[in-house]
C-alpha cells in the first residue's frame, strides 16, 4: 500500500512545474518592480495603536475605518456606562444588606450588580479584541498592499505536451 501511495505522488509530481516556459508577451506595467508602491507594516501598526482605524487609513482601506473606530467607540461607552451602573448598584446592594432589607430586594440588587459586571467585562473584551484586530489588520494590509490580485492567476494540474503520464485532480464546489 505504501508503494502504491508513493507511486501515485511520484507520478503526480512529475507534471508540476512552476514556470516551464517564458510567456510570449510580458505584462506591460507602467511601474517596474522597484517603483511599485509599498507600505511599511511597522508604520501601519504604530498608527493603529493610538486610534484604531489610522493604520487602515495609511493602507488606504477606507471602508474598514468606521468598523474598527465605531466598534471601539461603542464598546468604550458601554464599558463606562456599565461600570457606573455596577458601582451604583454595588452601593445600593451593600446598603440593603447592612439595613437587612427584604431578601427579594437584596437578591434583585445582587443579580443586577452581576449583570452590570458581566456586561462591563464583555464590553472590555470586545474593545480589546477589536483594538488588537485593528493593529493586526493594519500590519497584514501593509504587507499585502502591493499583492497582485489579477484574474490571470491559475493552477493547472495534468499532463503537458512533454509529459504524458500524470495524474489529474479536479475539485468541484
Amino acid at each position: 500500500m505504501r508503494q502504491l501511495i508513493f507511486a501515485a505522488f511520484f507520478l503526480s509530481s512529475i507534471c508540476l512545474h512552476a514556470q516551464d516556459t517564458i510567456p510570449a508577451r510580458m505584462p506591460t506595467d507602467s511601474l517596474t518592480q522597484a517603483e511599485q508602491k509599498s507600505k511599511n507594516p511597522t508604520t501601519a501598526v504604530l498608527l493603529s495603536l493610538p486610534l484604531p482605524g489610522l493604520g487602515q487609513f495609511y493602507n488606504e482601506q477606507y471602508w474598514k475605518i468606521p468598523v474598527f473606530t465605531g466598534t471601539c467607540a461603542v464598546t468604550a461607552v458601554l464599558f463606562f456606562n456599565n461600570n457606573a451602573d455596577f458601582n451604583n448598584t454595588t452601593v445600593l446592594y451593600e446598603k440593603a444588606v447592612a439595613e437587612k432589607a427584604n431578601p427579594a430586594v437584596i437578591d434583585r440588587l445582587f443579580r443586577q450588580k452581576e449583570a452590570y459586571r458581566d456586561n462591563r467585562d464583555l464590553a472590555a473584551f470586545v474593545f480589546a479584541t477589536t483594538y488588537i484586530l485593528a493593529a493586526v489588520d493594519a500590519y497584514v494590509g501593509a504587507h499585502l498592499y502591493s499583492f497582485d490580485v489579477d484574474d490571470d492567476l491559475s493552477v493547472n494540474l495534468g499532463p503537458t505536451r512533454s509529459q504524458i503520464l500524470a495524474m489529474n485532480f479536479r475539485l468541484q464546489l
